[in-house]
């Protein structure tokens, strides 16, 4: 088997139904998703509050669109729920624009997003146990 063919390929998540069918290569998957199902992503860290960081890519995805070139890349916890590792703030951002409506009048600023997402050994092992603050 050739490296390319061991490289996970881009699947759609229509919805979050969608998510058991992920398939994963080397416990990697590479996904996109449709900013209005984002919502219904079970994420643990995503939001960013606000910051200075935050207000610039705001006005950066406002101006310009989102770009779908660098995923938001993602590990599943132990709970199931997804843990941001890189791109919280672009995801927040998108998120944020991609409901106003002012900003979405003419064209529609954020339509997917690009994820990254691992798995670990850990994923998806204390489903049944309950909430605490440490994943």
């Amino acid at each position: 088997m050739t490296e390319q063919e061991k490289l996970p390929e881009v699947q759609w998540v229509g919805s979050a139904k969608d998510l058991d069918k992920i398939t994963y290569v080397d416990d990697i998957a590479k996904i996109q998703v449709p900013i209005k199902v984002v919502d219904q992503l079970p994420f643990k860290n995503e939001d960013r509050g606000d910051s200075a960081r935050l207000r610039e890519v705001i006005k950066s995805i406002r101006r310009n669109g989102y770009n779908n070139f660098d995923p938001i890349v993602v590990r599943i916890g132990r709970r199931g729920r997804w843990v941001i590792v890189d791109g919280g703030h672009r995801l927040t951002a998108a998120r944020i624009v991609a409901h106003e409506f002012w900003t979405n009048l003419f064209r529609r600023k954020v339509d997917t997003i690009y994820f990254l997402l691992f798995r670990t050994p850990l994923s998806n092992t204390r489903i049944d146990e309950p909430p605490d603050e440490a994943e």
